[in-house]
């Protein structure tokens, strides 16, 4: 018996070293890509660009990465090319920053078609017409930006409501005024200060865009929006006070999950203009824009965009953390993002935020929705 199991044992750890040779035969025979890339990103980018950065490096030893935070993008598409290493440069920016960048800079870019062709199916149609300028494709997704209602359910279910008596705008009207005089007006139903602000008048001007009316009519037709919510008292502009709701994106998750206070929220979509009408928008997240049109470093930046965009895997935790929105579905496949998140109730943030992304359909007529932005925050 002691023969048979010291045979069987034998048998086992010679398998096993046999099966570690084979991966690391393999993994010493897989092509190494070698040459330089500057990668330009903002602040809140820049921790997952620099870790994957170095990750990507330890299997390709010849490749040097450098990530660089950038306030001015002005900088680098006008900066001399003739560098000694032949460097490529990539930006981290999303459709309406390209094109503000794009107007004084007529930038020059890789069209990045060859790699959305292959992962086309893991961005919604919504992200992939985002990139696509003309006949070409700026750049490849990586951040999305999906909009959601956050509602403090402890606070509204004190004055006899819930997040399902929401549905329209002027459900959440009706409800807002009537928090507001319950109050004695010190709770507004709805955060537009900051960001929030931004959100909230991103979402309003998707849900007004419609081919037959013109760029004027659709910011006429926001303001007195906001006009009349401000004039209802739905709206809290003054940080520091107290409010139930916040129009956001992931930002307001991670800013939620730490709070230390004791407090309930929970996720929807935001409200539709209209009884029946659509509650899926996305804004625009940043995409991976490779500068130049030559052929230098093809494979190394296709390599390197490549596993940025496709590492789900590793990609999870900063999602989970709130740092993120990937804008590659394949990542919410993952049951990670179904874990309850401190201080929600009900359905993940990420499950509801993920839904949005697939679903939010195209906005045909992009460029519209960029001028009526510029107008509104410029």
């Amino acid at each position: 018996m002691k023969k048979i199991l010291k045979y069987c044992l034998t048998f086992l750890v010679t398998i096993v070293i046999i099966i570690s040779c084979i991966i690391y035969i393999q993994d010493d025979n897989t092509p190494k890509v070698k040459g330089d890339i500057n990668v330009f990103v903002k602040e809140d980018s820049y921790e997952y660009l620099k870790y994957y950065s170095e990750k990507f490096m330890e299997y390709n030893n010849k490749a040097h990465i450098k990530v660089k935070i950038i306030d001015d993008y002005n900088e680098v598409v006008n900066k001399d090319k003739n560098d000694e290493y032949k460097a490529s440069d990539i930006l981290l920016l999303n459709r309406l920053e390209f094109d503000n960048l794009n107007k004084n800079n007529d930038i020059k870019y890789k069209d990045m078609r060859k790699i959305l062709d292959t992962y086309s199916k893991n961005f919604s149609k919504s992200r992939l017409n985002q990139v696509k300028l003309e006949d070409k494709s700026i750049g490849v997704p990586l951040t999305s930006k999906p909009i959601a209602l956050y509602i403090r359910n402890d606070m509204l279910s004190q004055y006899g409501y819930s997040s399902d008596d929401i549905n329209t705008w002027s459900d959440f009207v009706k409800l807002g005024i009537d928090i507001y005089n319950k109050s004695n007006g010190t709770v507004h139903i709805l955060n537009a200060t900051g960001s929030d602000y931004e959100d909230l008048v991103s979402l309003l001007i998707m849900q007004y865009l419609d081919e037959d009316r013109t760029e004027e009519q659709i910011q006429k037709q926001v303001k007195e929006k906001i006009d009349m919510f401000k004039s209802n008292n739905i709206l809290n502009l003054d940080e520091g006070e107290k409010f139930i709701a916040r129009i956001s994106s992931i930002d307001a998750m991670r800013e939620l999950k730490a709070l230390d206070v004791k407090c309930e929220w929970t996720v929807i979509n935001p409200p539709s203009i209209g009884l029946g009408s659509n509650r899926f928008y996305c804004e625009e997240g940043d995409n991976l824009i490779v500068l130049g049109e030559g052929q230098e470093n093809d494979e190394l930046t296709e390599r390197f965009v490549t596993y940025l965009i496709a590492n789900t895997k590793n990609s999870i935790d900063f999602i989970q953390k709130g740092k993120f929105f990937s804008s590659f579905l394949y990542t919410y496949k993952n049951v990670k993002i179904e874990e309850q998140i401190k201080n929600f109730n009900g359905k993940s943030p990420l499950v509801v935020m993920s839904n949005i992304e697939e679903k939010a359909p195209i906005i045909k007529e992009y460029s519209k929705y960029i001028n009526i932005k510029n107008k509104f925050f410029n």
